[in-house]
């Protein structure tokens, strides 16, 4: 199975990610992100999760969000709910990115109720829209995107 390698700037932004927990320099390090244009709150990660930002910039991760291991994410990612402009859905659990996804520049995975799943290995192609949950090493493409292929594993 392909593992990327989380290289020395991947590390940094998991650790200034997680570090936003911090009661003095978690503000500025949460403004210096935006900045950045990563907007991944701390409590999607685990420390040490290996997540790799390729390309990093506008990436938008919404706050009920899980991130497993190994998750990598390109330019122009966005999760978050589909129906922003109401109340939420009081059925809304958020999102899980499961251990070794690949989520495609500008990919975008949304959803307004439940919970949405990104099982472990899939991979959601560039420029895709992914509104529904996937089964374990997939890959997923199109708008709105279904299942193309597996991936090997």
């Amino acid at each position: 199975m392909f593992r990327p390698p989380a290289g020395p700037i991947d590390k940094f932004y998991a650790w200034a990610i997680l570090a936003q927990k911090k009661r003095i320099v978690g503000p500025i390090l949460r403004q210096a992100l935006k900045f950045r244009g990563i907007d991944i709150p701390a409590k999607t990660l685990d420390p040490g999760t290996g997540l790799i930002l390729r390309h990093a910039g506008s990436v938008v991760v919404h706050g009920l969000t899980r991130i497993g291991r190994n998750v990598m994410l390109h330019q122009g990612v966005t999760v978050g709910r589909s129906d922003i402009w109401q109340e939420p859905d009081p059925d809304f659990k958020g999102f899980v990115l499961a251990d070794n996804v690949i989520l495609g520049a500008n990919a975008v995975v949304v959803a307004k109720s439940g919970t949405l799943v990104v099982a472990e290995g899939t991979v959601v192609g560039a420029n895709s829209v992914l509104t529904k949950s996937t089964s374990p090493w997939e890959i997923w493409s199109g708008v709105p995107a279904r299942k193309t292929g597996t991936r090997p594993h």
